[in-house]
C-alpha cells in the first residue's frame, strides 16, 4: 500500500494523524513539503519544493514504484470516522477500484460526497479529486499517471465519470469519513479552475455536475456484503 500526499508545515499536526494507521500498517508513506520539511515528518517527506498536486504526486509515485493499493491525500483533513487503512479496507470487501471517504463539511461543493445514513458504501459515477481518494489495483494503470495538464486535479472527476462508463467501479464510503478543514483554493485562484471546468462539463454535453453524479446502488449495514460485489465474483 502506498499513501501520499502534499503538505504544508502549517497542517503538520494534522498530516501526523492522517499518516500514523498507514505506518503502524507497515505501509509505505511519502509526502512531498511545499514550503519546509517539518522534522518529525522528515523521514516520510520525499521532496520540496513549490508545485501543483498532480505533477507532484506523479513525481512521488515514480519514486515509490507500483503498489497494490494508492492512496491520494491533502493535509487539511480530519479523520471523523475510520482512517486512511478502513477506508482501503471497506473498497477491497465492496469491490471498489476508485473511491473517497464521505464528507462531513458543513459545506461541500458536491452533494453526492455528503455522508449518510444506513449505509456502509456507494457505488457511483462519480468520485472527488479530494481531499483523499483511493485507487484499487485492477484501474491503476488507466488511473495513473494523473494527467499534470489538470494541475490540482480540477475537472479530474469528468475523465474518472467516463472510466466509470467502461465498467471501473467507482464509490463513496460512508462507513469512513472526513472533513475538509480549510477553505478551497486558498493557494490558488480556485474561480479560474471553477470556470474551466464548468466550460468543459459543457463541452462534454453535461448541463451540471448533478448530470454525472449517481448513486447506482447501495450497501447497507445489515448486509453482510455489497449486491454488487458478489455479482462480480459470480461472473
Amino acid at each position: 500500500m502506498l499513501l501520499v500526499g502534499i503538505y504544508r508545515a502549517r497542517n503538520a499536526v494534522r498530516v501526523r494523524e492522517i499518516v500514523q494507521p498507514a505506518l503502524d500498517e507497515g505501509w509505505t508513506v511519502a509526502w512531498w513539503a511545499l514550503d519546509e520539511v517539518v522534522d518529525d515528518l522528515a523521514g516520510i517527506t520525499a521532496g520540496c519544493g513549490p508545485g501543483a498536486k498532480l505533477p507532484l504526486v506523479n513525481e512521488i509515485v515514480r519514486e515509490k514504484g507500483r503498489s497494490e493499493w494508492l492512496v491520494v491525500s491533502d493535509d487539511d483533513l480530519v479523520f471523523d470516522r475510520g482512517d486512511v487503512v478502513e477506508l482501503v479496507s471497506f473498497c477491497e470487501r465492496a469491490g471498489l477500484d476508485l473511491a473517497q471517504p464521505a464528507r462531513t463539511d458543513p459545506f461541500v461543493d458536491h452533494g453526492i460526497t455528503r455522508a449518510r445514513k444506513l449505509s456502509v458504501a456507494r457505488r457511483t459515477s462519480f468520485v472527488e479529486i479530494g481531499p483523499v481518494f483511493a485507487v484499487g489495483p485492477g484501474w491503476r494503470e488507466r488511473i495513473t499517471p494523473f494527467p499534470e495538464e489538470r494541475g490540482m486535479g480540477w475537472g479530474l472527476e469528468l475523465e474518472w465519470h467516463e472510466l466509470h462508463r467502461e465498467g471501473c467501479a467507482l464509490g463513496i464510503v460512508d462507513a469512513v469519513r472526513v472533513r475538509h478543514e480549510a477553505d478551497r483554493g486558498e493557494d490558488y485562484d480556485y474561480r479560474a479552475e471553477a470556470h474551466r471546468v464548468h466550460t468543459e462539463l459543457e463541452e462534454r454535453g453535461f448541463g451540471s455536475w448533478q448530470d454525472v453524479q449517481l448513486t447506482l446502488a447501495i450497501w447497507r449495514p445489515w448486509q453482510g456484503s455489497p449486491a454488487w460485489a458478489r455479482a462480480r465474483v459470480a461472473r
